[in-house]
């Protein structure tokens, strides 16, 4: 393999002068930041191929040259001789340009003339060509008579263009490549620069400097393959309505004024081309849809500092950045124009400890734009994020991920949850899950919770659905011990130092302090005490319990059972309309032990404070083939402090011989007795 020219320059730079920084490399060479990374890429496979140490980077973006790099460089790397040789990766490329922009019928000997290898070269190449656009969902074909081609969705095949172009790009003396291999000429190319010049002025837009060189070449070929009767069919994929009014599309008209006949559907995807090429246009989404968009990514940041346990600095500072750049994004998702960029891929690993919590938070955004997000587009938002946590000074330690899974109901699974959460705080926890959405799940994580066994290759805790406090301690030794290595019940020096020496190495502190906690049996005893600050007792008084014979409907049960808290203004009447909404009928999930119905809402729905109120029906009202005779409405004002009558609650409701007798009684205070009872 040979080293091109502009990368030997960037490493004998970066080898005498390993301080240098990227942007100062940027400048010297007059190269994007992209291009540099592509460059150190290509340095890094021609070191590992001579058996060299690679260049590395530290977390703060400095060169880490080996010493031995530095002594032997200079006589080790030399120019490379005559004309650049594209890699196998890069043949691929090539080969898919010259499939996408040719106008004639291409055949093995095209091929292997132009890339100066030979026709077995090009078949191996072939292969791993084939595997690229797989990806697509495309096909390279060959027949005698029309050669290759590549066959498939036209749709398909922009997407794959665009990306080919942007690689391609980035080589080595890539525009060279693409104005060899699809025929478009440095006239045209500086016709159209001109033209979207003219275009910036004229509608006050500004695209992407990488964007602005790359989108000549883009609406050169898209032009061509127009020309040549490879037009959208698929025309559903784009809205008319949504993109007709934006300054893209009226720019969009501008430059292909020239090119006679161009269909509707072509002028809205040269549109959405420009769409995601703009940066600073405030314009393309109506002023309405820019307010939603807002409100989806400040939720998510919302979402974020509540799992992560943090609270942003400059906070509008970072959601102005993220609608910035999030705007022209909305179009590179919705219509799955999003490309894979290979450049950030070693961004979301040094920042890995944000980017899972990022992905865990994105929920309002996806629930606003209407389909998932591409993992690409959340590396993005991860970088702003990260960045912004350093600008702050702000740091989130890379924790254990946990799911609890469990196959009774919403309450239960959300009790668990809380519980565990509480039990082992240096843990990141996502929400819980059926068995079934679990199964499904493509979340990372390092351990599982479960009350019944799961198939997973992850370590599996079994749990029961509440434990004591002795089971609390027992579970948290367990887990730790299983985890970080730390056997609680019997530890010596030695292995004090073992564990120091594991953590210190990878800055988790944190959770070595946590596993000394541990030995100590103090942690668990000190959290559950914090907790404990209402009993069923408390909740459920004679005041907020409800005695009626029967009722006609799930819904008239609800407005009874929560008529006491209303009265008291524990809730809102939004708030018992929120339950009704929720849960129009009595389903199994909100069912304890097919005993104890317990409709409730979000502490936003209209809690005011914290409380229970119960009401026992006489005939009962049918859940399926069996009667429910109590419903206890619960008001919550955060995740804790109804979490100690709430286990009480569900203790009492596996007691069946104790629902049986609260069932013939028809007196509030000999039922408030038996509850009483029960909340020790």
């Amino acid at each position: 393999m040979h080293l091109d020219e502009r990368s030997n320059l960037i490493l004998k730079r970066v080898v005498s002068n390993p301080g240098i920084s990227n942007t100062e490399l940027e400048r010297k060479y007059h190269l994007s930041r992209r291009q540099i990374s592509y460059s150190f890429t290509k340095i890094n496979d021609w070191l590992k191929s001579n058996n060299y140490p690679k260049i590395q980077r530290s977390n703060g973006g400095k060169f880490i040259i080996d010493p031995l790099l530095m002594e032997l460089f200079a006589e080790k790397v030399e120019h490379s001789a005559g004309s650049y040789i594209p890699s196998e990766k890069e043949r691929a490329q090539l080969v898919l340009l010259m499939l996408l922009s040719s106008e004639e019928e291409l055949s093995l000997l095209h091929f292997s003339s132009s890339l100066s290898v030979s026709k077995n070269t090009v078949l191996r190449d072939m292969k791993y060509t084939q595997k690229i656009v797989n990806g697509y969902h495309l096909e390279i074909v060959y027949s005698r008579m029309y050669g290759y081609d590549i066959v498939g969705s036209e749709w398909n095949k922009r997407k794959l263009l665009i990306e080919v172009l942007r690689t391609v790009y980035d080589m080595y003396q890539g525009e060279t490549y693409i104005q060899a291999y699809t025929g478009t000429s440095r006239e045209e190319i500086q016709r159209l620069k001109e033209q979207m010049e003219k275009v910036e002025k004229r509608l006050a837009l500004q695209f992407i400097d990488q964007k602005i060189k790359l989108l000549p070449y883009t609406i050169a070929i898209l032009l061509k393959r127009i020309k040549k009767g490879n037009l959208i069919k698929d025309s559903y994929h784009i809205d008319y309505e949504e993109l007709s009014d934006t300054k893209e599309f009226e720019a969009a008209e501008i430059l292909i004024e020239d090119a006679a006949c161009i269909p509707k559907e072509e002028r809205l995807f040269i549109t959405l081309q420009l769409l995601t090429s703009n940066v600073l246009s405030s314009q393309f989404l109506r002023e309405e849809e820019t307010l939603e968009l807002k409100s989806s990514l400040k939720n998510s940041l919302a979402l974020f500092e509540k799992k992560a346990c943090i609270t942003f600095k400059e906070k509008e500072k970072l959601l102005q950045k993220l609608v910035l750049h999030m705007k022209p994004a909305y179009y590179r998702i919705k219509y799955q124009l999003t490309t894979n960029y290979s450049i950030i891929e070693k961004v979301s690993e040094e920042f890995e400890a944000i980017h899972y919590i990022v992905k865990d938070s994105l929920k309002p955004f996806e629930t606003y734009i209407g389909c998932s997000i591409p993992e690409s587009e959340v590396m993005f938002i991860t970088v702003f994020i990260g960045g912004h946590l350093i600008n702050s000074g702000e740091t989130i330690q890379l924790k254990k991920r946990a799911v609890v899974v469990c196959p009774n109901g919403v309450s239960i699974s959300h009790l668990m949850e809380h519980t565990l959460r509480d039990l082992f705080p240096e843990f990141y926890f996502y929400e819980a899950l059926s068995i079934r959405e679990f199964e499904q799940s493509k979340a990372e994580f390092d351990m599982v919770f479960s009350p019944v066994p799961v198939q997973t290759s992850k370590h599996l805790f079994i749990v029961e659905q509440f434990i004591t406090d002795f089971q609390k301690l027992q579970l948290r030794q367990r887990v730790i011990q299983t985890i970080f290595g730390l056997n609680t019940s019997v530890v010596n020096i030695e292995q004090l130092i073992s564990v120091i020496e594991k953590y210190a190495k990878v800055n988790q502190k944190s959770q070595l302090q946590k596993a000394l906690q541990d030995y100590f049996s103090l942690q668990v005893l000190n959290e559950t005490s914090k907790n404990q600050e209402y009993s069923l007792a408390d909740l459920i008084t004679p005041e907020t319990i409800v005695l009626r014979d029967q009722v006609e409907s799930w819904k008239e049960a609800i407005s009874i059972a929560a008529a006491p808290l209303l009265h008291k203004g524990i809730i809102t009447e939004a708030y018992i309309d929120k339950m009704q909404e929720q849960y129009p009928s009595m389903s199994p999930h909100i069912v304890l032990r097919l005993n104890v119905a317990i409709p409730h809402a979000s502490p936003e729905d209209g809690v005011q404070a914290v409380g229970m109120s119960l009401l026992k029906l006489k005939e009962g009202l049918l859940c399926g083939e069996q009667k429910v005779h109590f419903i206890v409405v619960i008001a919550a004002i955060d995740k804790k402090k109804h979490l100690n009558a709430m286990l009480q609650l569900m203790k009492l409701a596996e007691m069946n011989g104790v629902i049986n007798e609260m069932k013939r009684l028809n007196e509030k205070y000999k039922i408030y007795e038996i509850i009483k009872t029960h909340s020790i």
